[in-house]
Formats: structure tokens, C-alpha cells, sequence
């Protein structure tokens, strides 16, 4: 087999309907300097059978494992992987066009600590993307100079439309965490603390299912509040350390916090219980002060905020 370039790593959990797609998106790429691998987080549907088929293809390596969530799957395959750089994809969308020969055109070129590239959003029958500028981020100052504009632009918290150096990654043993959700964000965040260089490129080449139902950013948890605050305090975290100007921001966020988490609270069947949980995170809002209604970007937040959530109006609605 060819030199491995790129290790690329994906953890699948109860996903048969959709992984398939996934692997061979990545294994009819004409770029063969790769290898794919594969680790079934204890799957309780087909999937395990499924990664099965793919055995028998040199360059994928499946691993079977208990339970442990996709952060801690994702560090399983970053501990085997070969290839100079990591790709992290996630097992429930696709690729198009040649992701991994392009990119790694630009990687050998310029050896950046990461690569960001483009992607599309899938939102029930509606697609849509984010325009992003091809250029090169030389130094950590440049790099956190561009951080607030590529923040605002939803790019930046997940790992899938990013490629990393392996060593890079060692070298400051950036690994994932054991949450059961967020693990992407919290990494990138601890990953932009250290990047010196990165490659942007215009291109757009990864298909995202938002919202897939069943899946861990749709379903209710009665943490999932303490995870997102968790993740916003990393992102203050850094945001303060580093000098950056953006309270904007830090306040769009804490507003996308408490709306997501009632809308996800509104999934249980039980409104009481949907309410009380919505009612102690606004208690926490106004005790703690996180929204400053000067700093949020759209009117409707501002409104939304004011009139639905301060007034309490919001008990009264299933969605608005």
C-alpha cells in the first residue's frame, strides 16, 4: 500500500442507515495516500456488520468497542493513526469531489498546523453554505485576527470540515474529551490556543445533515445545559487570554444557548417539566448577567430575548 498521508478517522455509533454513504464518499476519492479508520463505538443497530464488509479493503482498519461516546473514539484512532495528518469525519454525512487530493495539495505546500474548507448544510429539504476566502494564516496573530470574523461565520466548531497535523496535535496532546456531546468544540477551542498557521480554502466539499433526528445535538439531556455552559466558558477562556475583541460574540452565544436548550427541552412530552427547565437556566441568566442586550447582532434575539424568554411568554408556545 502507499505511503499514508492522511489518517482518516471516523467513530460510528447506531448509524446504518446513513454509513455507508459516508465510507465510500471517502473511498472513491482518487487520492489513495490514505487510510480509513473505522471505530464502532458499540453499536446496537447493523452498523458493527456493516464497518464488517469494508474489512477486506487494505486501507481500512475497523475497530469494535464498548460504549464510550465518539470523543473518546475519535482519541482511539488518533493513537493508531499513520498519516502525517488527521481528518475527523462524522459517519452520518458525505463527501463530494476530490477533498483529500486537493487539500493535501495545499497541506504539502504550505504544512499548516490545520485546514479549514468549505461545506454545505442539509436542513430538511433546504440546503446552504457559508462563503469562506482561500487564504493563508502565517502566524498566531494573524490567525487570531481572523478568529472572530471565521467564528461568526458557523465554521469553526466542528472538526469535520478541517484537516490537522498529526504532530501538531501530539506536541501539545490536544485529544478529545468524554462528553456526550460537544467534544468538537471544546477540542477546536484548545487547538486555536496553540495554532500558529492555517489554510483556509474556498472550496466546499463536505454534505452536513443538520439536526438528523436521533442524533445527539437534537435529543433531550438534562445536562445539556451544564455542557453548553461548559463550552461557552472554554470559549471565554480563550477569547480573554488571547486579547480578543468580541463580546458580540460571547452574548449571540449565550442567546443560542438558552433558546437551543428550550427548544430541545420542548422534545419531552411533558410541558411542566419542558418549563421548569427553561425557568432555572433564565434564573441563572438574570442571577449571572450572561446576556448584555447591546451586544446581540440581531434584532430578533434582542426581542426574543426581552418580550419571550424575560416575560416568560415562552410557557405558552411549543415553537416561535
Amino acid at each position: 500500500m502507499d505511503e499514508i498521508k492522511i489518517s482518516v478517522v471516523m467513530p460510528v455509533y447506531n448509524v446504518a442507515r446513513y454509513v455507508r454513504r459516508s465510507i465510500d464518499s471517502i473511498l472513491k476519492q482518487t487520492f489513495k495516500e490514505f487510510e480509513l479508520i473505522l471505530v464502532d463505538d458499540g453499536s446496537t443497530d447493523d452498523s458493527s456488520s456493516i464497518l464488517d464488509e469494508y474489512k477486506e479493503n487494505p486501507r481500512v482498519n475497523v475497530i469494535h468497542k464498548k460504549n464510550s461516546g465518539s470523543g473518546l473514539s475519535r482519541n482511539i484512532g488518533l493513537d493508531i493513526a499513520k498519516g502525517k495528518y488527521i481528518y475527523f469525519m462524522d459517519p452520518d454525512d458525505w463527501l463530494e469531489g476530490e477533498m483529500l487530493r486537493d487539500n493535501y495539495e495545499l497541506i504539502r505546500k504550505k504544512s499548516p498546523d490545520i485546514l479549514l474548507f468549505g461545506s454545505y448544510d442539509h436542513f430538511e429539504n433546504k440546503v446552504t453554505s457559508q462563503n469562506l476566502d482561500s487564504e493563508f494564516l502565517q502566524s498566531k496573530k494573524s490567525f487570531l485576527e481572523r478568529f472572530p470574523q471565521l467564528f461568526k461565520k458557523n465554521v469553526m466548531y466542528t472538526v469535520w470540515n478541517k484537516i490537522y497535523k498529526k504532530s501538531f496535535l501530539l506536541n501539545f496532546n490536544l485529544r478529545f474529551g468524554s462528553e456526550r456531546s460537544g467534544q468538537d468544540y471544546v477540542f477546536n477551542i484548545k487547538v486555536y490556543d496553540k495554532v500558529n498557521t492555517m489554510v483556509i480554502t474556498s472550496k466546499k466539499y463536505y454534505h452536513y445533515v443538520v439536526q438528523r433526528k436521533g442524533s445527539a445535538t437534537t435529543n433531550f439531556q438534562r445536562d445539556m445545559f451544564d455542557l453548553y455552559k461548559h463550552e461557552q466558558i472554554e470559549l471565554i477562556n480563550f477569547i480573554e487570554k488571547n486579547n480578543i475583541l468580541a463580546k458580540d460574540i460571547i452574548n449571540d452565544r449565550w442567546y443560542f444557548i438558552l433558546n437551543n436548550s428550550w427548544k430541545r427541552a420542548l422534545s419531552q412530552k411533558n410541558l411542566r417539566k419542558s418549563n421548569a427547565y427553561t425557568k432555572s437556566i433564565l434564573r441563572e441568566y438574570s442571577k449571572k448577567r450572561y446576556i448584555q442586550i447591546k451586544y446581540l447582532t440581531k434584532f430578533k434575539s434582542k426581542i426574543k430575548y426581552l418580550l419571550f424568554f424575560r416575560t416568560h411568554i415562552y410557557k405558552l408556545y411549543r415553537n416561535w
